[in-house]
């Protein structure tokens, strides 16, 4: 935890996260320490494990923090007025999916950093099947919601990598993110592409 809170008390505007190490599920007392991985995406909206954070900066040194274009999930610490300036989550998206891709554009777009330390660590059992039912549906028109708030001006990219996302009839009202986008002065998307994620503009 003090890693995390040293980061935040670095930068106001911070979202730290730790390195996500694992628990194998069938042997759970043997914890697998992971890699220096900064988290992306591609033009599906699917969050991935993109690389090392040495291939991505030639000089860096672990365990320094490094910066991360995308989250990995719910696991971050920030300061609750930054959460809650900066919008908090869509509350009109539903279960889990897409949220974490909003949140990393939103964050970095705005005025923040998010940003990984090695220093800080959780085990995280990734098991073989959900034990718990998981509406695909959701995950869809959440991702469709993100889509049409941060990345309309990229929907022909999206679209010819997820064709599921073309029709947006479903999506319901965004108005309230869009104004949430417009009152914190965000930067587009070709600034995020060009300034914290070029290697998306290869992911075609």
């Amino acid at each position: 935890l003090e890693p995390l809170l040293t980061q935040l008390l670095a930068s106001r505007k911070s979202v730290a996260v730790p390195i996500v190490d694992v628990l194998p599920e069938e042997t759970p007392d043997k914890y697998v320490y992971a890699g220096s991985f900064y988290g992306g995406f591609d033009w599906t909206l699917t969050f991935k494990w993109a690389g090392s954070a040495s291939e991505r900066n030639a000089s860096y040194t672990s365990p320094d923090p490094f910066d991360m274009p995308a989250l990995s999930g719910g696991l971050l610490a920030m300061w609750r007025d930054w959460w809650e300036e900066s919008g908090t989550y869509d509350e009109q998206m539903t279960e889990w999916g897409g949220e974490n891709i909003e949140m990393s554009l939103r964050i970095w777009r705005c005025g923040g950093t998010i940003v990984a330390v090695p220093c800080s660590r959780v085990g995280h059992m990734f098991r073989k099947s959900r034990p718990y039912s998981f509406h695909g549906e959701a995950a869809t028109r959440n991702t469709k919601r993100l889509a049409a708030v941060w990345l309309p001006d990229k929907m022909e990219r999206v679209v010819k990598s997820a064709p599921a996302l073309r029709d947006m009839s479903d999506v319901g009202d965004v108005s309230k993110r869009v104004a949430l986008r417009e009152k914190l002065g965000c930067k587009n998307m070709d600034w995020y592409m060009q300034t914290i994620y070029p290697e998306l503009d290869k992911e075609d």
